[in-house]
């Protein structure tokens, strides 16, 4: 089994109880009564809420969940190998679970699902214990976390530096009053160290002083503040990246690991083609042929899937657990089982094929493939440098002039608007050994809230993709919430490490209906409660992923990071050509 190192919370602003009234009358914090009633109504529908215990797999796939949050943002290098998990929820904080179900199974509501065994990650679970009440609770672990971070490490415990969406509900707030209304900023990001968030604006107040005023015709020289100008976006230079850059085409590109729907379960497969099916009854029908990951040896056919809920990113999901028990205590890998006796049970009872497509799956993952070479020069003697147009980094494709999400130390979406990817190549004088490093270079963008009497920048500057998908979100936001979204330039042309990348970018607006379920989606766009996808989508690298062999293992093309997991017949075909037959 695999080892999880439990972390401790010590502070708690949990409530068991609240005020209710000005007698001193205090109500519970959780559901009501009517909820927690598990009585069934005339039809026999059983709609109540009830609480998951601590050894429950909901319970602990939050605190996983959280744990791995955490060390991701506090832990560093040293600790980011550790599978952890906190030890218990923050004292006074409890989970519960909305359960809607016929009255025959009321004796057995929940029946937790892994991504192989069929179902969706989508935990009906709501977080209860804020001070505020029952009314604000948490809706996933993505939710509570920004909360439990300023537990962990806001010193002064003061809820204003919290920027949890429950306890900061707006990044700006309008003061009311006569005359121009003045913004002020409610910390909304925690930082660590913390770095408290302020607003700089030019005050035209003179110090008092003994000495005479100056002349009238010499005032005080005003500073001009620097302006960030966004980078130029590169031009699309083959067809596919073309096809790629579009909003609302193909979420998948060739080459990606996805998870496809095999109707019982999940699985893992890898894209070899893409069409357009236009011969549909709906019409132009997004089509994939996947090939199913497995062990060497064991093929199974390619299979044919339509673009929507029957398939999801890799990154979407956490990876499960093997099958064969054993396994998960020998730290094995695709590269070095012996699948031969996996197969034969010598390590006991386990379904290979699924072991197999895991452990290629996070192969895969700890790979990256530069493609598409665009320029190449050598400024001094054993120096070469080359300029790439495209980079398979782990399950994804990734194109210069596309957006990335970064791995930050804030609680805010982060992306870079990739501009150039360049190789710096040093040989030694024999020229027999030589060194590759890797750089990303671009703008990089914060995701901000404001209310929306504040005039914001037309987006033009960012790619369509980017733009389309804002336009969705504050056409939700701005008539419920009355607020708008934003992506403000943080820095332009700066250069980060593939260490730093957490993963490509995916619209809110087309991921979130394929990751949440009807109901849920639906609630959320009528409340609108749509956080960006930045949260839900897990990054590379991150506890759940293969960490015996460094992150970037460097191949020379993407069949050869596929390894064995795939018939060494099958290719992976650009452009958009169906299928003959």
């Amino acid at each position: 089994m695999t080892r999880f190192y439990p972390l401790y919370v010590r502070r708690s602003d949990g409530k068991l109880e609240i005020p209710a009234g000005s007698k001193g009358k205090k109500d519970k914090n959780q559901p009501t009564d009517d909820q927690l009633d598990r009585t069934p109504d005339a039809k026999g529908v059983s709609d109540y809420y009830r609480e998951i215990g601590p050894d429950e797999l909901k319970h602990l796939d939050w605190r996983r969940k959280l744990a791995g949050m955490l060390v991701r943002e506090l832990g560093g290098a040293e600790h980011s190998d550790k599978c952890c998990i906190l030890d218990a929820l923050p004292e006074n904080y409890r989970l519960y679970e909305h359960i809607k179900s016929k009255a025959t199974d009321k004796e057995n509501p929940s029946k937790a699902k892994n991504h192989a065994g069929g179902g969706h990650d989508r935990q009906d679970a709501y977080l209860y214990g804020h001070p505020l009440g029952r009314r604000k609770r948490f809706r996933s672990p993505a939710d509570f976390f920004p909360h439990l971070l300023w537990l962990v490490t806001d010193e002064k415990g003061d809820p204003g530096n919290c920027s949890c969406k429950l306890c900061s509900p707006e990044e700006f707030e309008p003061e009311k009053g006569a005359g121009q209304p003045h913004i002020t900023l409610r910390s909304p990001v925690v930082e660590i160290p913390r770095r408290p968030m302020s607003i700089q604006t030019p005050i035209n107040t003179l110090s008092k002083s003994s000495g005479p005023p100056p002349p009238a015709h010499s005032p005080l020289p005003q500073p001009t503040p620097q302006r960030l100008i966004p980078t130029p976006l590169p031009q699309p230079r083959n067809s596919d990246q073309q096809i790629d850059a579009q909003y609302d085409k193909f979420m998948y590109r060739p080459g990606e690991i996805v998870w496809f729907n095999r109707g019982p379960r999940w699985g893992l497969s890898v894209i070899s083609r893409r069409y357009w099916n236009k011969a549909a009854p709906q019409g132009d029908e997004r089509i994939y042929i996947v090939q199913p990951l497995s062990p060497p040896g064991a093929y199974p056919a390619e299979v044919t899937v339509p673009q929507g809920h029957m398939l999801r990113p890799w990154l979407a999901w956490s990876a499960p657990a093997l099958t064969c028990a054993a396994l998960n205590e020998m730290n094995v890998t695709f590269e070095t089982a012996d699948w031969q006796r996996i197969a034969k049970g010598d390590f006991g009872f386990g379904d290979s094929e699924v072991d197999g497509s895991i452990l290629a799956a996070k192969h895969i993952d700890s790979t990256y493939t530069l493609f598409d070479l665009v320029k190449r020069v050598s400024p001094n003697p054993g120096l070469d440098e080359r300029w790439w147009n495209g980079l398979y980094l782990g399950s994804e494709k990734i194109w210069v002039g596309e957006p990335i999400r970064l791995r930050t130390g804030t609680n805010y979406p982060n992306v870079m608007v990739i501009n150039e990817i360049l190789e710096r190549v040093q040989s030694d004088f024999s020229g027999a050994k030589s060194k590759s490093s890797v750089v990303l270079i671009g703008d990089i963008y914060t995701c901000f809230t404001v209310p929306v009497n504040q005039q914001l920048p037309e987006p033009s500057y960012l790619p369509l993709r980017m733009q389309k998908d804002l336009q969705w979100r504050n056409s939700v936001t701005i008539p419920t919430k009355q607020t708008a979204i934003f992506w403000k330039l943080s820095s332009s042309l700066s250069r980060i490490e593939l260490s730093d990348i957490k993963g490509r970018w995916y619209e809110t607006s087309l991921i979130f209906p394929i990751l949440l379920d009807t109901k849920t989606f639906s609630e959320n766009v009528r409340c609108g409660d749509i956080n960006d996808a930045h949260f839900w989508i897990n990054g590379r690298g991150g506890p759940d992923s293969d960490t015996s062999k460094p992150v970037g293992i460097r191949k020379a093309d993407r069949r050869e990071a596929l390894s064995r997991a795939v018939p060494p017949s099958t290719r992976i075909l650009d452009g958009l050509q169906p299928p003959a037959s």
